[in-house]
């Protein structure tokens, strides 16, 4: 960009005597890798990490969401927003060519300094004369700036630009991510809906034993009393799967642009919680910075805050000021034969001499914001680290939680069965039996609840590794 306008320029200014500080990539002391991975590969995490899950629902949802989402669309007319201002940025520092057309008539009196009849105040009348003039042609205006100034507004124009593509990705990955989260959350809740109904059927059945048993003088109607508490309090957390799962599918029409009634059809079908693969693969740390949109982003801010402060500093210098106008001209408003050429030339320099401080305090502005936007580039490497030794820690951490928790579903249920029999034999109390049927419909409540949260702690971590964008975004996108 900056060769091409030198050379269109004619070579009049040169990126040598461009003032302010020329930016340089901050160095970012990193890892050399992750705390929380167990298994280090310097290999990429997949870009489309969703099919990793193996649901073709989702991946659906997935590709609609990003060809829909209205955030990812109020970002693209930023992105030509910011385009525009670029070209805009651009055209003020070329010459500007105008067509101009002027007529005027004037009336000369000319008089002598001897006297007449005519004039005696004068000294005599000569006569008067009528002059039309009617002008074309066209005005050439340009400003060259040879402290860089214009250069360096391209540059920030440019960054704010890529900032902004940045900026889109960022959103994509937050999209694609919440899709996901969604998804995940609302198989977790159909499921969580089959256990209450499984656990409420075992639970009504054991209450019709008891009752008949109280019938025939087996048990007193406070085993029945019990037993129907029971039920009835499973059967109370149906309502709030099921709105959960309802509000979970309203956040994902919203999400792909639709309105909350056209993805209910989800709810008809149940294909369970998507199960996550046991081993994740985590990039080199250094190559974090390159896949993480929201670093790229606020490094191009940087960047833009970098060259701002040089076009700031070029309003100190002098600045060249040229004029020129070519065309034709004649002397008749009734005849528009040209009869002679017109033309000008003209140049000038302007220079700030006392502006009372306000140029100054704009470059103490631009040096602020530059300090802003490297504090904010640091703050964003550090927390993306955070995020990604955070999502590695929870996801293998609770696995080790839902293989235990495998287990007492398992032990729980052999102690309900044995519990149940025991009680029949008049062997135990029916308190047993209560207590073993709410341990164990609470062990496979949170049984789900552990697959659900490993699959978006892997989610989170896909996230956090900054994945999603580069399989949606075409390969070569508009600079």
């Amino acid at each position: 960009m900056r060769r091409a306008l030198i050379a269109c320029c004619g070579g009049v200014l040169l990126t040598g005597c461009m003032v302010g500080p020329d930016y340089r990539l901050p160095e970012v002391k990193t890892p050399s890798r992750y705390a929380g991975a167990q298994n280090h590969h310097n290999i990429a995490p997949p870009d489309d990490w969703w099919k990793v899950f193996e649901d073709p629902i989702l991946n659906r949802l997935i590709k609609e969401a990003a060809a829909f989402n209205l955030d990812v669309k109020q970002i693209s007319q930023r992105i030509l927003m910011a385009r525009a201002e670029r070209q805009r940025t651009l055209a003020a520092g070329l010459p500007s060519v105008g067509g101009k057309l002027n007529a005027s008539q004037r009336r000369n009196d000319f008089i002598t300094g001897s006297g007449g009849a005519n004039n005696p105040a004068s000294g005599g009348y000569f006569g008067n004369s009528l002059i039309d003039i009617i002008q074309s042609g066209f005005d050439v205006q340009w400003e060259i700036d040879p402290a860089g100034g214009l250069f360096r507004r391209i540059e920030a124009a440019q960054a704010s630009v890529e900032a902004e593509q940045n900026n889109r990705r960022a959103i994509l990955v937050s999209l694609m991510g919440e899709v996901a989260r969604l998804y995940i959350d609302m198989r977790a809740n159909q499921q969580q809906i089959a256990i209450t109904l499984a656990n409420l059927a075992a639970q009504e059945d054991t209450l019709k034993l008891t009752s008949e048993r109280a019938r025939a003088g087996l048990d007193s109607q406070q085993e029945v009393a019990q037993q129907r508490a029971q039920a009835e309090t499973t059967r109370s957390q149906l309502p709030a799967y099921e709105m959960a799962a309802r509000l979970d599918v309203h956040a994902l029409a919203a999400l792909l642009g639709r309105t909350p009634d056209t993805l209910l059809y989800l709810l008809e079908t149940d294909t369970g919680v998507p199960a996550a693969p046991t081993g994740v693969i985590a990039d080199l740390p250094s190559e974090l910075l390159r896949r993480r949109p929201d670093i790229m982003q606020s490094e191009r801010e940087l960047a833009a805050a970098t060259a701002d402060v040089g076009a700031a500093t070029a309003e100190l210098y002098p600045k060249l000021n040229l004029t020129a106008f070519l065309g034709i001209q004649n002397t008749k408003l009734s005849d528009f034969t040209p009869v002679g050429k017109s033309w000008a030339l003209a140049g000038g320099f302007s220079t700030p001499i006392f502006n009372w401080g306000r140029i100054q305090a704009n470059i103490d502005r631009t040096h602020a914001g530059q300090e802003q936007a490297l504090l904010a580039y640091k703050q964003s490497i550090l927390t993306a680290f955070k995020e990604v030794e955070d999502a590695l820690v929870t996801y293998q951490k609770e696995q080790v939680r839902r293989a235990a928790l495998q287990q007492s579903v398992e032990a729980n249920a052999l102690a309900v069965k044995l519990s149940e029999e025991r009680y029949l034999r008049g062997l135990t109390a029916f308190l047993n039996v209560l207590e073993s049927q709410r341990t164990l419909y609470l062990a496979q409540s949170s049984l789900v609840a552990s697959n659900a949260r490993v699959s978006t702690s892997l989610v989170a971590l896909y996230k956090a590794l900054g994945g999603g964008w580069q399989a949606v975004e075409p390969d070569n996108p508009s600079p």
